[in-house]
């Protein structure tokens, strides 16, 4: 009777397999914590170059944007139905781009009237989307696009009247 070669009934074959996939196995997992441990660097480092930048420069005007020119995410972060949908029609008929519409994807807990979440480069469409929601709290982030967050929060009532928006 001939061997078969690919007999598992070998032990010294079976502990060499076992061995392998083992090592292959901490070898993934030391790769995905390494990509995870540098996606916290950074985001640490996005963050200290925008804080520190932020405090050199003066403060962004809104006057060379307009309400067409930003893309809007309305997320609501309340146990009110539609209060998203209500104030994203809104938005959209002051000129935003309005892009998304659900509750907050985060689901972070908002105290007050909502809050505001951007990007490094967002900061002037926040501070516009803010003449029209009122007084929410700007929260910059680490990404890259010009979006705009409005979470809405448990104390919002409404956006501010069109005729006293003043751009700039």
């Amino acid at each position: 009777m001939s061997q078969d070669p690919y007999d598992d009934l070998d032990p010294a074959r079976s502990r060499r397999r076992r061995s392998i996939i083992t090592f292959a196995i901490v070898l993934l997992m030391l790769f995905f914590a390494a990509g995870y441990a540098l996606s916290y660097i950074r985001a640490d480092g996005a963050q200290t170059g925008r804080t520190g930048s932020s405090t050199t420069q003066s403060s962004p005007s809104t006057c060379g944007i307009s309400p067409k020119q930003v893309e809007v995410n309305v997320y609501n972060a309340t146990d009110r139905d539609g209060l998203a949908g209500r104030v994203a029609t809104q938005l959209t008929a002051r000129g935003f781009a309005v892009k998304t519409v659900a509750n907050d994807p985060k689901k972070v807990k908002i105290d007050g009237a909502g809050v505001l979440r951007y990007g490094s480069g967002g900061r002037n469409e926040a501070k516009l989307v803010g003449l029209h929601t009122g007084k929410l709290e700007m929260l910059p982030g680490p990404r890259k696009r010009t979006t705009v967050d409005v979470v809405l929060g448990p104390t919002f009532t409404k956006l501010v009247p069109e005729a006293d928006v003043q751009p700039c």
